[in-house]
């Protein structure tokens, strides 16, 4: 019995000089935390972009219809929408790279005549107009004009985006990220040096996010008579970050 309770006695007092300890460590630890916080220290953001040459694409296109019935409206549409895939397979593009983005089905209602403010006409249906579209990716960017011409001859009348990206951007955005890094130690130089001071450890870094390729927005009303031209251009990737250095006084 005595035993017993010498170990039971005993597992409590190490419970106790292990919440003991645990409390006397958390001022401690706030201590350090509130010293580094306070240290002489400057806060600074930097940013850069990096060009590269496009080598994917990718586009929205489709057809738009209208029809009294909304079957025909309908029909209509799946009719293009299978012209326009087969004619974007035949330049090359392969059916996995192909996608439905969008299909909707909705009443087209007659304009109103000029009618009395006590009369006024109520909607009234005259037809329906139905809408498909395909997300198109196209690999590589030299195919793009290709594809919209054989979309187009086949039926389509949208275009709803064009966009340029790559395929992997990592190692353009380590460059940028370098670059980032570099205008803000440049930065916090340029500070230092005016208040007669130098640049001492990092004390905290975050990365802000990166920029995405932005997209071209392009509609055509119908085929051209010559090949469309598509100038890729580049697309730029970037990287911000925000670098927080410690603030040293020069030696004497």
């Amino acid at each position: 019995m005595t035993c017993t309770f010498t170990a039971a006695m005993r597992g409590v007092l190490f419970v106790a000089a292990l919440a003991a300890g645990l409390t006397a460590a958390r001022p401690a630890a706030r201590a350090a935390e509130g010293a580094a916080l306070n240290v002489p220290a400057i806060t600074v953001s930097g940013t850069a972009e990096v060009a590269a040459a496009p080598n994917r694409a990718v586009i929205t296109i489709g057809a738009v219809a209208e029809d009294k019935q909304a079957q025909d409206a309908q029909r209509q549409i799946a009719a293009v929408l299978q012209r326009v895939i087969q004619a974007v397979r035949a330049v090359g593009i392969a059916e996995e790279k192909i996608r439905s983005t969008g299909l909707s089905l909705t009443p087209v209602y007659a304009q109103p005549g000029p009618k009395p403010a006590p009369a006024p006409e109520a909607p009234r249906i005259v037809g329906y107009r139905a809408a498909d579209s395909l997300r198109v990716q196209i690999d590589p960017v030299e195919r793009v004009g290709a594809v919209i011409d054989a979309a187009i001859a086949a039926g389509a009348n949208s275009l709803g985006g064009l966009a340029f990206d790559l395929r992997d951007d990592i190692s353009y955005r380590r460059q940028a990220l370098q670059m980032a890094v570099q205008e803000a130690r440049a930065k916090a130089e340029a500070i230092a040096a005016g208040l007669s001071l130098h640049l001492g450890e990092v004390l905290d870094i975050r990365e802000e996010g990166a920029h995405q390729p932005y997209p071209v927005e392009r509609r055509f009303a119908s085929a051209a008579a010559a090949a469309t031209p598509i100038q890729p251009g580049q697309v730029q990737v970037g990287a911000a970050v925000t670098v927080r250095f410690r603030l040293v006084a020069p030696q004497p």
